[in-house]
């Protein structure tokens, strides 16, 4: 897997490996609205729009024997930054937001990203983008994101790029916004300086199309 859509189908899989939706009636489909960064704040960043696209997930759920599929349609936005790692310029910072909306079936509510911390979150990066090892939290801090007070989760690790190892920083973090649950995540090599300031404009300026 490319380091382009390593976050993107890191947080998709959230969404397929969640079975907690057990019911048979109600709506069979559901969709979240578009977070992305505003273009002066990846301006700012130094940061590149590589893509924003919808990313559908399909269930199938049974009980009683009868079965239903449900349909989620989330959105993905990934950017990327050109930095000098070891001498050699590579797109070794990467920033990505991923929205999946509520599902509400016979009154009740569930959202799988809801279901999983900052801690979990960057565990299952590490799962699926294949390269980074050894995560450990760091440090957590409060900011504003979306208009809402939450916690950046930030944690180290070693990351394999072009075969050579590389520690790096991941930060983490989730709001609830306009019935959407947002992950935002960021991975940047350690050695670059200053790099922690622009992941927070970053998380500062995202807009949500609720």
């Amino acid at each position: 897997m490319s380091r382009r859509t390593a976050v993107a189908a890191a947080l998709a899989a959230l969404v397929l490996a969640s079975g907690c939706l057990g019911f048979l009636s109600g709506p069979v489909t559901f969709s979240a609205s578009q977070v992305t960064v505003q273009d002066s704040a990846l301006e700012s960043a130094g940061y590149e729009e590589v893509a924003v696209e919808e990313m559908q997930v399909n269930r199938t759920f049974e009980a009683a024997g009868q079965s239903k599929t449900v349909e989620i349609t989330n959105w993905v936005a990934q950017y990327e930054k050109q930095v000098s790692v070891l001498g050699v310029e590579r797109r070794a910072a990467v920033f990505g937001t991923f929205s999946s909306p509520e599902v509400s079936v016979l009154g009740q509510s569930f959202n799988p990203l809801n279901e999983y911390d900052d801690r979990e979150i960057a565990e299952l990066i590490q799962q699926q983008y294949g390269t980074i090892s050894d995560l450990t939290a760091v440090s957590n801090t409060t900011m504003t994101v979306l208009g809402h007070s939450t916690t950046v989760t930030k944690f180290s690790g070693t990351a394999n790029f072009d075969g050579q190892s590389i520690d790096v920083f991941v930060h983490v973090t989730k709001v609830n916004d306009g019935g959407d649950i947002v992950a935002a995540v960021g991975v940047y090599p350690q050695q670059l300086d200053g790099e922690e300031e622009h992941v927070v404009t970053l998380l500062q300026n995202l807009q949500h199309a609720s």
